[in-house]
C-alpha cells in the first residue's frame, strides 16, 4: 500500500501484510504473560536471523516463549516499515506484548487512544518548534496479532466517539469531586469502570470489524479523530505488536519526558497495561 497522504485515510483501515497461507498453523507456547519495547530508528530486518535485533528481544523472547516468534514477526515489521518510509518516517515506539489467557476484557473496553505526542517535552531548546501545537505531529499507529484474536474496531468511528463523548461526560458530571491521593486513584478506576460497562451496553449492537491473521490495523488516535477499538475477550493467549511511528524529535521528547534514554529497548511484566 502507498502512503500518498495519511490525513485522507479513513479512521481506521485492515490492510492485508501478508498471505494467511504462508502464516503457520502452529506457534510457540507463551510461558508467562510479558512485554518488550524499543523506541529509535527502524530496526534492521533485513535478514531473517534474530541477532539483526537486539539482544534484549533475544533475552526476552527466550524467557517468554517456548519457541521463537520471529518467523511471524518479521512479515509484519518488513510491512510497517516500508508503510512508514513511505510516509516519510524514520523512527517508532514498538511494542510486543504476550498476554496468557484473561477474563479482564470479557467486557469491551471502547475507547480511543491518547494522542501520543501531544503532550511531549519541548524543553530542550534545540528543537525549534513545539510539538504539541504542531498540526503535523503523527497521529496515528499500526498494530497487528501475532497469536490470538485481533483488536475490535467499531465501523462507524465517528458514531462511537459521540456516544462515548457523550457518556464519558454525563458520567464524570454526575460523579462527586474528589482529591486524588495516589496514581492508581480508586475514584477515579471507578468512573473510569462505570463509563466501560455504560459503552458496552450501548455498543453492544453495533456493527464492529476485528484484525485477522496477516492483517495490520493503521488506526488514528485522540479524541477529535481517533479510531474507537477495544481489546478482544482473551480466552486463549495472543501476542500483539504495537507500532507508534514518530519524528525523532517527537520520540527523544517523550522519552524524556519519562526520563529515559534515546534510543533504548526494555522489557517488563505489563501487569495494570492494557494490551490493545
Amino acid at each position: 500500500m502507498t502512503v500518498t497522504n495519511v490525513a485522507a485515510l479513513p479512521d481506521f483501515k485492515l490492510i492485508p501484510y501478508t498471505d494467511t497461507q504462508a502464516h503457520p498453523d502452529s506457534h510457540p507456547k507463551i510461558l508467562r504473560t510479558s512485554c518488550w519495547t524499543y523506541c529509535g530508528p527502524l530496526l534492521p530486518i533485513d535478514s531473517a536471523r534474530t541477532s539483526t535485533l537486539p539482544p534484549s528481544y533475544d533475552t526476552w523472547q527466550r524467557a517468554t516463549f517456548n519457541g521463537s516468534i520471529t518467523p511471524l514477526l518479521l512479515p509484519f515489521l518488513r510491512f510497517a516499515h516500508a508503510f512508514i518510509v513511505d510516509a516519510g518516517l524514520t523512527h517508532y515506539w514498538l511494542t510486543i506484548r504476550a498476554s496468557l489467557p484473561t477474563g479482564d476484557y470479557d467486557t469491551p473496553r471502547w475507547h480511543t487512544d491518547d494522542d501520543f505526542f501531544a503532550a511531549a517535552d519541548n524543553s530542550n531548546t534545540n528543537i525549534s518548534h513545539d510539538i504539541s501545537r504542531d498540526s503535523n505531529r503523527t497521529q496515528w499507529k499500526l498494530a497487528t496479532t501475532l497469536i490470538g484474536p485481533g483488536t475490535l474496531f467499531l465501523s462507524d468511528s465517528a458514531s462511537g466517539r459521540a456516544t462515548q463523548s457523550t457518556i464519558t461526560d454525563h458520567t464524570r458530571a454526575s460523579t462527586p469531586p474528589h482529591t486524588c491521593t495516589t496514581v492508581a486513584c480508586p475514584g477515579c478506576a471507578a468512573t473510569a469502570d462505570c463509563i466501560r460497562q455504560q459503552l458496552a451496553t450501548s455498543l453492544k449492537d453495533a456493527h464492529i470489524k476485528q484484525n485477522a491473521v496477516g492483517e495490520c490495523a493503521f488506526f488514528k488516535v485522540g479524541k477529535e479523530v481517533g479510531a474507537v477499538h477495544s481489546e478482544p475477550a482473551m480466552r486463549v493467549p495472543r501476542v500483539f505488536v504495537n507500532v507508534v511511528p514518530g519524528r525523532e524529535d517527537e520520540l527523544r521528547g517523550v522519552m524524556r519526558r519519562w526520563g529515559m534514554e534515546f534510543p533504548r529497548a526494555w522489557s517488563l511484566p505489563p501487569e495494570g497495561m492494557h494490551v490493545r
